[in-house]
């Protein structure tokens, strides 16, 4: 599904602040993976994610999405398959109007018959998808998105996504601005849309906890580069100490990013 070759993104290029970012990064993403990314600030987690997106274009390098050279295309593009969720709640809708209607322009995008007004039939299929969301948003459609919570309007933001009908999910931290219990929420609706949907799915974390236990693979990045990369048995198995003794064998250092430490202090039992 997505595939990325000598990729190489760097800043300034030509200039004395010149900083390479991403560094000859080769790595295939099968569909249906769900590939959880960890690392610490500046690692280069969320450059790569901007370069798959379209945000960003790779200083060198290729990316190939569904076997097609995209290294060309722009965001907009690349958007018709690719949904992406950002760690500020704010981001994924417009504030100033209501859930219906952010629900109708996504679905505009995606849905498989023609979509022409807001009419009886979207109506009643809106409502029957927020009432998957067990938050009680089937009977707000006609309130302004600014009225929610955060954690209502990232589960909605994350809903938006799968009406849009992606065929990848692009998880940056979506859940690192939540509270502890509309963060559980919010992952749990991902697990199943995730499922349910079969998408191929990065999500970016800081928390090593969630790194460990959800996904079917763990990339650890570092100074722009995969240092480890884990499926299977071995990620089955694997534990915090586990993944902080394998980062000082690698890079003769301890790991040292707080917040990173601070949420992942114990193996989730999920």
């Amino acid at each position: 599904m997505i595939r990325l070759e000598n990729l190489e993104c760097t800043f300034d290029t030509g200039t004395p602040n010149a900083k390479t970012v991403i560094k000859n990064f080769n790595l295939r993403v099968e569909p249906g993976e769900f590939v959880t990314i960890i690392g610490s600030n500046g690692a280069g987690k969320t450059t790569l994610f901007n370069l798959i997106s379209g945000s960003l274009m790779p200083t060198s390098g290729k990316i190939w999405i569904k076997d097609q050279d995209v290294t060309a295309h722009p965001e907009y593009k690349r958007a018709r398959y690719l949904g992406r969720i950002f760690q500020d709640p704010l981001a994924g809708t417009a504030s100033n109007m209501t859930l219906e209607d952010n629900m109708m322009i996504t679905c505009k995008k995606g849905f498989k018959w023609p979509v022409i007004s807001l009419n009886r039939k979207m109506r009643a299929y809106f409502r029957d998808q927020l009432i998957h969301l067990k938050m009680g948003l089937e009977g707000r459609m006609k309130e302004n998105v600014s009225s929610l919570s955060g954690g209502q309007r990232q589960a909605l933001t994350l809903l938006m996504m799968v009406l849009s009908r992606p065929a990848i999910a692009l998880l940056d931290e979506h859940t690192a601005a939540l509270d502890p219990r509309n963060a559980a929420i919010v992952m749990d609706l991902t697990t199943r849309f995730i499922r349910e949907h079969r998408l191929t799915t990065l999500m970016i974390t800081h928390n090593m906890n969630h790194a460990i236990a959800y996904g079917s693979r763990l990339l650890m990045m570092d100074a722009g580069e995969i240092i480890i990369d884990v499926a299977g048995e071995e990620k089955a198995h694997l534990t915090v100490p586990r993944l902080l003794e394998k980062f000082a064998d690698i890079r003769r250092e301890d790991f040292g990013n707080d917040e990173m430490l601070l949420t992942g202090g114990g193996r989730s039992g999920r």
